[in-house]
């Protein structure tokens, strides 16, 4: 490779993982840094997002009193996978994860003191960034124009520079600018549903399926890993949330109500409706994809001595922000889609199953069963908490079909080693090419941990990626 170059390291992509690259590759010894950013705007999906970042052993979780580690993360975190995620990778997402929001927190990232329950985890795990994701890209951003990190916006990358088998580049049509590390992270390929359709086909529903991240988002990644011979991984990994089919409304409500009812397409209820999302989506890859949420008209027009309880019917809420609420499930809403048909009402339950096409004899039992549990104050089934244990006993009753068809993040692309180095399909690593975020794949695997899951990968691998980069660089 020829000396001179333009650059140390470039960076393809301004979210949580490229930002973090950015800021670490300078700290690591980088002097010259370019950013190149497809969109108009700094952060991609990551200023879009909820801001929770999983860690273990971070300070806000020793200040806490949370009693927590890494190996207790890695542990739930491969469990949870069936051992399904790369290993390399997610053992440096696992160890670095809360030195990392402890370096982002010294970075002027502000983080809610309190923290909250993501998934499946004993103690809690969830850092709250006040602000959401723009806390983080915000500070990031702040650190980048203070040391002269360039940031071109309005430049979509369309290939890689190879020379020799090592990557020393990149174009932007006839435009080109040369370096001696690339770090690729363009975001996932929520944005191109096409690509949707056939790497993670478990989300697309012709019709249903929608993205809640940013147009960017289209996965060029792939392109350019297809022009150096880069390994892929992780087909069919992408987290699902569930919603019902009110196109062309579109309300993205990761929580579901917990004073709904759902049932299988056998009219049978299979889980306890407040889950949090990363569980709910696999109980939905248990029943065939499909279910049916149930509530009566209680919900829409609640009694004023339980206005509260249907008012908040979530499990979990955000330190800082204003309390999640129902978004599809509201009464005008409602009452538009019953009347374009894309959901149903009825006075009795057995109407309400005939208008769905389920079985009216289950239905009904299983909706009596819902209706004891209520009474008793503890569902003997599957153990929803008993402040959204609500009978299903005010006509008229409602029905909605709801699927897993909102897509959150992909986790298909390319493979690479703990280091965040790129792995060439011979098995070696591509010399200059390091990836991080949701370019990657396998680091986050078929079952999504819990909430935050995606912008610890994000931060901690795009912060590993930033460092590796810059080694290389002034190694060179």
């Amino acid at each position: 490779m020829a000396d001179e170059v333009d650059y140390d390291v470039l960076v393809i992509g301004s979210g949580a993982a490229g930002l973090c690259a950015a800021v670490a590759a300078h700290e690591q010894g980088a002097q010259r840094i370019l950013v190149a950013e497809s969109e108009g705007v700094v952060g991609g999906s990551s200023r879009l997002s909820g801001g929770i970042v999983m860690a273990a052993e971070s300070r806000l979780q020793k200040e806490a009193g949370i009693q927590d580690s890494v190996e207790d993360l890695l542990h739930d975190y491969l469990t949870f996978n069936q051992y399904g995620a790369e290993p390399a990778p997610v053992a440096t997402l696992v160890r670095r994860s809360g030195n990392t929001v402890d370096w982002m927190q010294d970075h002027g990232v502000p983080f809610a003191a309190e923290l909250i329950r993501t998934g499946v985890e004993r103690g809690k795990r969830g850092h709250a960034v006040l602000g959401g994701g723009q806390g983080i890209i915000d500070a990031m951003h702040r650190y980048c124009r203070k040391h002269g990190i360039e940031i071109a916006l309005g430049r979509r990358v369309d290939r890689l520079l190879v020379r020799d088998g090592a990557v020393y580049g990149i174009a932007v049509g006839d435009d080109q600018v040369t370096a001696r590390s690339v770090v690729v992270a363009s975001g996932g390929f929520g944005a191109d549903l096409q690509k949707v359709a056939e790497y993670t086909p478990s989300v697309y529903w012709d019709g249903w399926t929608w993205y809640i991240g940013a147009d960017g988002s289209r996965g060029d990644a792939l392109e350019m890993a297809a022009g150096v011979g880069a390994q892929l991984t992780g087909r069919g990994n992408v987290l699902r949330t569930l919603a019902p089919n009110f196109f062309p409304n579109k309300l993205n409500e990761a929580y579901q109500p917990g004073w709904a009812v759902m049932v299988d397409l056998q009219g049978r209820r299979f889980m306890d409706e407040s889950a949090l999302y990363a569980v709910v989506d696999q109980r939905y890859r248990h029943i065939g994809d499909r279910g049916f949420m149930i509530f009566d008209d209680a919900a829409m027009r609640p009694p004023k001595e339980l206005a509260d309880r249907y008012r908040s019917p979530y499990t979990e809420s955000f330190p800082g922000r204003e309390p999640f609420r129902p978004k599809n499930y509201q009464p005008d809403l409602v009452d538009e889609m019953v009347a374009k048909g894309r959901m149903f009402k009825a006075d009795t339950i057995a109407g309400l199953a005939a208008a769905a096409g389920l079985p009216e004899d289950a239905l009904t039992a299983e909706i009596e069963n819902y209706n004891r549990f209520c009474d008793a104050g503890d569902d003997a089934a599957y153990g929803k908490p008993a402040d959204f244990l609500l009978p299903i006993s005010k006509a008229p009753y409602y029905i909605a079909e709801v699927r897993p068809c909102t897509v959150n993040w992909t986790s298909y692309g390319m493979r690479v080693d703990g280091d965040a180095r790129v792995l060439h399909e011979s098995g070696a690593e591509i010399p200059g090419l390091f990836a991080a975020g949701e370019c990657t794949g396998g680091v986050l695997g078929r079952a999504y941990v819990g909430s935050g899951n995606s912008l610890a990968n994000s931060c901690v691998m795009g912060r590993t990626a930033g460092e590796a980069a810059a080694r290389n660089a002034t190694a060179a």
